[in-house]
């Protein structure tokens, strides 16, 4: 009997110990198993953030890019389309102003065309893209009129000489002076776009004064409205006398080509702006 007991005693002792290893392995296991388990976690958490890290620098990124794409966008846009280099010394787009002003001998021979029974000519080159906006004006309902186009040397001298007199009567001041006030309304010989045959005075036939009211007319709207698809411009528009050296005159329209007319219309510029030349200054400013 206590040889059995002994072998109970012992195989109890045994099935114990082998338990306790059996726990002690088991933990081993589930310990290393979250040690694989943490550093899985931890590689995966830090691969996330690498991958969330690299994601925002490619957004930031991205951001940067198309904020400079916009920028170049609205600079480029504010830049105004001036005239190409090859198209400014075209017949069209001859500049003639205070600032470049002609000799007698300077003035370009115009072969000119008659337009009606008033015998007003211009440069016969412009005569079809004329007669299609008067045509147009027409079919509107509208009826505008010319008051003035092609100047010789001896007309534009004399319209500004009796300028000069009227001034120096009206205004009491003295030749000079009277000289530079006449030239804010009467270009000086050599100064008149009237001169190269690509210049017009169009009036309303409702009315006829060359003053501001003109700009009121239903005839003068719709020039200021239609004429760039002509090829014509109003010259001297409204508060662009310091860069055109001429008063507001909403009647005389100039001959620049279509594609001129349109890009200058379109960005309210002048003749002077678009051709990238100086601005001739304002016209009253030498006037004592």
């Amino acid at each position: 009997m206590s040889d059995i007991r002994q072998r109970r005693r012992r195989s109890r002792r045994n099935i114990k110990r082998i338990r306790q290893r059996n726990r002690r392995v088991l933990l081993s296991v589930v310990l290393l198993c979250f040690i694989v388990w943490a550093g899985f976690v931890n590689v995966s958490k830090q691969k996330k953030e690498q991958e969330a890290e690299q994601a925002y620098a490619e957004q930031q990124e991205k951001k940067a890019r198309e904020a400079k794409e916009v920028k170049a966008g609205k600079e480029e846009k504010d830049e105004p389309v001036l005239a190409a280099e090859s198209e400014k010394n075209k017949w069209y787009l001859k500049l003639v102003n205070a600032k470049n002003p002609m000799i007698q001998t300077d003035v370009p021979e115009v072969e000119t065309e008659t337009l009606d029974s008033e015998g007003y000519q211009v440069d016969a080159r412009i005569m079809k893209d004329l007669e299609a906006m008067f045509e147009a004006a027409r079919a509107d309902g509208r009826s505008p009129m010319i008051c003035s186009a092609f100047r010789a040397w001896d007309t534009q001298v004399s319209l500004y000489q009796n300028k000069i007199g009227r001034v120096m009567n009206e205004e009491g001041l003295n030749e000079e002076d009277a000289a530079i006030k006449a030239a804010t309304v009467v270009a000086k010989p050599g100064t008149s776009e009237h001169q190269i045959g690509l210049a017009l005075d169009i009036v309303s036939s409702e009315y006829t004064n060359l003053d501001e009211g003109q700009m009121e007319t239903e005839d003068q709207k719709w020039l200021m409205e239609n004429s760039w698809k002509y090829g014509f411009i109003l010259r001297y528009p409204l508060d662009k006398s310091d860069i055109t050296g001429v008063i507001f005159e909403p009647w005389h329209y100039r001959y620049v080509g279509k594609k001129a007319a349109k890009e200058i219309t379109e960005q309210n510029l002048t003749l002077e702006e678009y051709l990238g030349e100086e601005p001739v200054g304002d016209p009253t400013e030498n006037i004592k």
